[in-house]
């Protein structure tokens, strides 16, 4: 294909950026290394020679500025002229990597009014991404699968995205662990039942090695103590959901603090801080406003006694539960 001028990535996941350029790259036909630089560092002279003079042996480049939108204003003017003419040697890529807020991304005003950024948006030369998306995750699942010589037993690529977590490099782990199970089927000793599914089938039982597991689904925990009439099931949850081997109540815990920070956020009106979609984040802002600031800082607190008490040996991982479970039917009850 015939690669553009220069190129604009934006998206706050660093792992999609990352995937994009590679991709782009791959997709050029042409061999390219790559010159990495930082923008939330001071911009060397290295980076200007590098944008503007093909290397000694006229080798193709591909000039990468990382967290670009960390820039002061007066840098976008300086790349007026690098970006004025193609270069068949080197491949400018500027990444903007700030979270989207309602309107989508956040462009630099100053770099919104120069004229190379308004032909990037009139020749399509930029990619934009909210990042990895619940609704992004399907079709993220089929690509790599495809890549990978990969297939889902019926209805497990439905379940894999329902649990995956929203973050390229931590989805990027978890495929990983699945990916090499998958394929060690080869080994495997025939089931009572009959064979074993053929190497490179995922099934069900495959997501069993996922960290991150719909028991562990912190906000629905809390959900559950929020409902009246819902303490039986809670309890069973308690008792019959493994959060074994003992690093997983840790885990658990982190998201709990992590539901809580969201609510505070939307609770002192900074929800274009918190990035969810629409109808969890109306979940998440009605139960911010039920617990309000006091009951909001409680679930900080009980999150970190029940981590404390586990670490100092105080407490068991199931008895820290139990008591994190009580002191929330009572948070839960006022």
């Amino acid at each position: 294909m015939q690669r553009p001028g220069f190129t604009f990535l934006v998206c706050p996941d660093p792992e999609m950026i990352k995937h994009r350029t590679e991709r782009l790259i791959g997709e050029s036909g042409e061999l390219f290394t790559r010159e990495v630089f930082q923008g939330d560092e001071e911009i060397p002279a290295a980076f200007w020679r590098t944008l503007t003079a093909p290397s000694l042996f006229a080798e193709p480049k591909a000039v990468i500025l990382r967290r670009a939108d960390s820039l002061p204003e007066d840098f976008w003017p300086k790349l007026k002229a690098p970006l004025s003419g193609f270069s068949a040697h080197v491949w400018p890529m500027i990444c903007l990597e700030k979270p989207f807020g309602k309107k989508g991304p956040a462009i630099p005003k100053a770099l919104a009014s120069q004229p190379y950024y308004q032909v990037a948006e009139k020749r399509r030369w930029i990619w934009s991404s909210p990042g990895l998306t619940r609704r992004d995750m399907a079709p993220m699942l089929k690509d790599w699968a495809a890549s990978k010589d990969l297939s889902f037993a019926p209805g497990v690529l439905d379940a894999l995205a329902a649990v995956l977590p929203e973050d390229m490099a931590m989805a990027g782990r978890e495929l990983e662990k699945i990916e090499l199970l998958a394929r060690s089927r080869s080994d495997a000793p025939p089931a009572r039942d009959g064979a074993p599914p053929p190497p490179g089938r995922i099934v069900q039982a495959d997501l069993s090695l996922l960290a991150y597991r719909p028991g562990m689904d912190a906000f629905a925990f809390l959900n559950a103590f929020a409902r009246r009439g819902a303490e039986a099931a809670v309890w069973r949850e308690i008792f019959e959901q493994s959060l074994s081997p003992d690093d997983m109540i840790f885990k658990f815990l982190g998201l709990l603090r992590s539901d809580a920070r969201q609510m505070w956020q939307l609770h002192m009106g900074e929800s274009d801080a918190v990035r969810l979609p629409p109808f969890v984040k109306t979940q998440k802002e009605a139960m911010a406003r039920r617990l309000g600031v006091s009951g909001l800082t409680r679930l900080f607190d009980l999150a970190l006694d029940a981590e404390l008490g586990i670490k100092s040996g105080e407490k068991n991982p199931d008895q820290a539960m139990e008591i994190l479970a009580a002191e929330l039917f009572s948070l839960f009850s006022r």
